[in-house]
C-alpha cells in the first residue's frame, strides 16, 4: 500500500518552496529512514550510519514473515495515496522498518475494530501527514480551521503554527532552554538534532478511557538507542516515553483540539547520558 514515486534508496536532497509551508532543504537516504536515520544495532554499522539496502530488504522480509505466521497486519496510516500529494522526501514514507519494531516491541495488542484500533491510526495518520506533506492545508486528519496543539499546558498551537515549527518543537516548547532551547532551535534543526539517535521510533496506544467527542488516552513511545545524539552514543539500551493525551474530534473524526502530557526532560537526559534509563519511568517501564 506504499507509493514509492522515486527509487528508494536515492539520495534525497529537495528543497520544497510551497508559500503555504516554508522553504525547507531535507535529506534522507531512503524513504523508509526520512526523520530517523539511525542503526539498526549499537556498533554494527557504525554510529549514525543508516540502514543499508541489504539490511531493509531483510527488514522487509522479515515483515512479511511475522505477519504472515501470526496474522498480524501493519497500522492503517490514511491518505497515502492521494493524488497530487507533494512529499517532502519525494515520495510517500515506507514504514516498513517502523511498522516492524511497531509489531514486534508493543505491549498492547487491540482489536482491529476497537476504539483504541481507530485511535492509534488517526494519530499515526496525523503524525505521517504532519512529518511527509509540504502542503497543511491539504492534511485530511485535522479540522483545519479547529486544529489546535499544546504539550504540557504550554502555547496553544494553530495548524499553520505547528506546521511552521514542526513536531518536536510543539511537544518540547514548555522545556526550560537547557534542555530544549526553542527560540534557537528550527524546524531543520528540530528533526537533524533525532536524525542519528533511532533507526525507528514505533507509537502505540495503550488504554483509551473516553469515545468521542473528546477522546483520552495513555501512551508510549520507544526506540533503541542505537545511534547517537549530540555527543552520545547509545549501546542499544531501549529509551521509552510514556503519557497521556484528550484529543476533541468533530463528525468526520478529524483533530480539533489536542493537549499532551508527558516528561520530555528525562528523555533528553537518557538521551545525553545523564540519567539512566532503569531509573525513568518508574510508574511505567516496561523493561525493568
Amino acid at each position: 500500500f506504499l507509493v514509492t514515486r522515486q527509487p528508494l534508496f536515492a539520495l534525497l536532497d529537495i528543497v520544497q518552496t510551497n508559500p503555504s509551508t516554508m522553504k525547507l532543504s531535507v535529506h534522507a537516504p531512503s524513504l523508509a529512514q526520512t526523520h530517523m536515520q539511525g542503526p539498526k544495532d549499537a556498533g554494527i554499522n557504525g554510529s549514525g550510519k543508516p540502514l543499508t539496502k541489504e539490511e531493509l530488504d531483510e527488514v522487509k522480509e522479515e515483515l512479511e514473515q511475522i505477519k504472515k505466521e501470526y496474522g498480524l497486519k501493519e497500522p492503517t496510516r490514511s491518505f497515502m495515496d492521494e493524488p497530487g500529494t507533494e512529499w517532502r522526501f519525494g515520495g510517500a514514507p515506507d514504514y516498513s522498518l517502523t511498522n516492524l519494531y511497531y509489531l514486534k516491541q508493543r505491549t498492547k495488542e487491540h482489536p482491529e475494530d476497537s476504539l483504541e484500533k481507530v485511535v492509534e491510526n488517526l494519530v499515526k495518520t496525523w503524525e505521517m501527514e504532519r512529518s511527509h506533506k509540504v502542503d497543511y492545508t491539504k492534511h485530511q486528519s485535522v479540522d483545519q480551521e479547529r486544529f489546535l496543539i499544546s504539550a504540557n499546558g504550554g502555547k496553544k498551537f494553530n495548524n499553520e503554527e505547528a506546521n511552521k515549527v514542526g513536531n518536536y518543537n510543539v511537544l518540547m516548547e514548555s522545556c526550560p532552554a537547557e534542555i530544549w532551547d526553542k527560540e534557537n532551535i528550527t524546524w531543520e534543526k528540530s528533526h537533524e538534532k533525532f536524525h542519528n539517535a533511532f533507526a525507528a521510533f514505533p507509537w502505540e496506544v495503550l488504554e483509551v478511557y473516553s469515545g468521542p467527542p473528546k477522546v483520552a488516552f495513555s501512551w508510549r513511545h520507544w526506540a533503541d538507542y542505537t545511534g547517537t545524539y549530540e555527543e552520545t552514543t547509545g549501546e542499544g539500551e531501549r529509551i521509552e516515553i510514556f503519557g497521556f493525551m484528550t484529543a476533541v474530534v468533530n463528525d468526520k473524526l478529524q483533530l480539533c483540539d489536542c493537549e499532551v502530557f508527558y516528561n520530555p526532560e528525562d528523555f533528553i537526559k537518557n538521551l545525553r547520558g545523564e540519567k539512566k534509563v532503569k531509573d525513568t519511568n518508574s510508574s511505567w517501564n516496561t523493561m525493568w
